[in-house]
């Protein structure tokens, strides 16, 4: 009986450090709890001394190897692809718009053309550079004349250029 409690026991250790590595859906955290308890049962028949050390060992190994699989966890290359990777933005900019710093307002009034179909937006290229600009009002097919109406922060308004 004895010998069944210690592999029991070593197998349910094994199904708990199996859980924290492969991602199975808290299965492998069933089936280890099952054989830890019958690990248990088997020691306890053997004798309440021997079934209360059993206890111990399960009460000090099972958080044990969670923590450590917690810990190594992040550093697997499962774990990498996994586990999402801290954000890199300050608590001061967490929900704002990403707004470019790039200053367009030096494009007011230029005159360039569609590179794609404004619908009502799309790409425009003025003096061989290319910027994302919105249509005024109509959409405008792709290789028309358009002029620069106004800009507001990183957003380019644009309309087609009388002739």
């Amino acid at each position: 009986m004895l010998l069944y409690a210690i592999l029991l026991l070593l197998l349910g250790i094994v199904l708990v450090m199996a859980e924290a590595f492969i991602p199975s859906g808290g299965i492998l955290g069933v089936l280890a709890a099952i054989v830890l308890v019958s690990s248990l049962v088997f020691a306890f028949k053997e004798s309440d001394g021997v079934g209360f050390v059993f206890l111990g060992i399960v009460v000090v190994c099972v958080p044990a190897v969670v923590i450590l699989g917690l810990k190594v966890f992040p550093k697997t290359p499962i774990g990498r692809r996994v586990i999402l990777k801290p954000s890199v933005e300050s608590p001061e900019d967490r929900g704002k718009a990403g707004v470019s710093d790039e200053d367009f307002s030096q494009l007011q009034g230029k005159v360039g053309k569609t590179a794609t179909p404004l619908r009502p937006s799309g790409i425009i290229e003025i003096n061989d550079e290319r910027y994302s600009a919105v249509a005024e009002g109509e959409l405008i097919d792709k290789g028309v004349d358009i002029i620069v109406v106004k800009v507001e922060g990183n957003s380019i308004v644009v309309e087609p250029r009388e002739s």
